[in-house]
């Protein structure tokens, strides 16, 4: 049987040896140690990494995909079809939803470039120049409800927590 170190496995894989690493703290991606500690991967991790990498384009959550590796390695397609069947109907179904917030905040934005095209009013901008307003709607910002991409979960507190940005004013641009 082959077996790879972290890096021949990245390389092989293509996904970085970081990500590996975080894999196997979330328990995706099991590796075998070293008498001096290093990790090794047999042939079955790539496979396993394919099937990791296409549940994330479904848009499947950690949580998720982990739940569904335990299922595959019962050995058994239609047991892991069947725990697949209703979460791509779910992401489906999310989907639909941000298609629709996204074709109405189109429209809007289609309306408002109409309104903007028109000649302006001579003079400074006012209530009904466009810029401040479109047509009928409020003055201020328009409210556009996008739906979350995964749902909160309690296993996550790591999300409550504030994001401090190190970056200094010249590495931002």
């Amino acid at each position: 049987m082959t077996s790879y170190r972290i890096s021949q496995l990245a390389e092989r894989s293509g996904v970085p040896a970081t990500t590996l690493r975080f894999y196997e703290d979330a328990g995706l991606l099991p590796a075998d140690r070293t008498p001096s500690g290093y990790r090794m991967y047999g042939e079955d991790a790539v496979e396993r990494l394919a099937f990791i990498s296409s549940a994330k384009l479904l848009g499947l959550a950690l949580d998720e995909i982990r739940e569904l590796l335990d299922v595959r390695e019962e050995g058994v397609c239609a047991s892991v079809r069947a725990r697949m069947l209703p979460l791509v109907a779910d992401r489906t179904t999310e989907t639909d939803g941000r298609i629709a917030e996204l074709r109405a905040f189109s429209a809007h934005l289609a309306g408002v470039h109409a309104e903007l095209s028109s000649p302006a009013p001579a003079g400074a901008c006012g209530p009904d120049c466009g810029c401040t307003t479109a047509g009928s709607a409020p003055a201020g910002p328009v409210a556009i409800t996008l739906s979350p991409t995964r749902s909160a979960s309690a296993a996550e507190p790591w999300r409550d927590v504030p994001v401090a940005c190190t970056l200094g004013g010249a590495e931002l641009g």
